[in-house]
């Protein structure tokens, strides 16, 4: 396969799940950042210190919007203000878990798709 034929490949392949549409977001960033052919032979390590680095900027973040949501709950709370919905904090720990499960998810279709991606250009190639 071309290099325009493995980029067709990827955008029709991971077109469904979460994990499937952020893995083709953080290759397409790789491959704009690093060109083609040098994405295709980034190895894993770096990939998943990018990954982790992104993860704990969005779980800090996540983290944070979360305390200051409780926190003006117990202002408003202390107050005596009705509230009409509250957070709930059972629900908000399992989206961070389902958040973070997409999260590893995505990074294996990543390497995938690259070792994938490598083995159909390697036909190409040679």
């Amino acid at each position: 396969m071309t290099q325009k034929e493995i980029m067709e490949w990827m955008e029709h392949h991971l077109d469904g799940t979460k994990p499937e549409q952020t893995a083709l977001g953080m290759i397409k960033a790789d491959i704009k950042e690093h060109g083609f052919e040098n994405w295709l032979n980034l190895p894993a390590i770096p990939i998943v210190e990018w990954y982790t680095q992104t993860t704990e900027e969005v779980a800090s973040q996540l983290v944070s919007d979360f305390k200051n949501m409780m926190d003006l709950e117990n202002e408003i709370g202390s107050l005596g203000i009705e509230q009409s919905s509250k957070l709930d904090p059972v629900a908000s720990v399992e989206a961070f878990k389902d958040g973070a499960l997409d999260v590893m998810k995505s990074l294996l279709i990543y390497l995938l798709t690259q070792e994938m991606a490598n083995a159909y250009y390697g036909e190409h190639t040679h």
